[in-house]
């Protein structure tokens, strides 16, 4: 990846956080497909819990 400059380490540790959520929904979203429907809803809410919570960093409200 190029970028046009450099991150300092809060741009930084945001990129990682950002991956690694990315990761974790990401397999949320492939497991919950083989889940009985109660079971989806637990997952649904762990994923809008992760997607509110680096909402909330972006927004610079940690």
């Amino acid at each position: 990846m190029v970028w046009g400059g450099s991150l300092n380490s809060k741009g930084s540790d945001y990129l990682k956080l950002l991956h690694e959520a990315d990761k974790a929904v990401s397999f949320l979203e492939k497991i919950k497909e083989r889940l009985k429907s109660e079971d989806k809803n637990y997952i649904r809410k762990t994923i809008d819990i992760i997607t509110e919570y680096i909402n909330k960093i972006s927004e610079g409200v940690e």
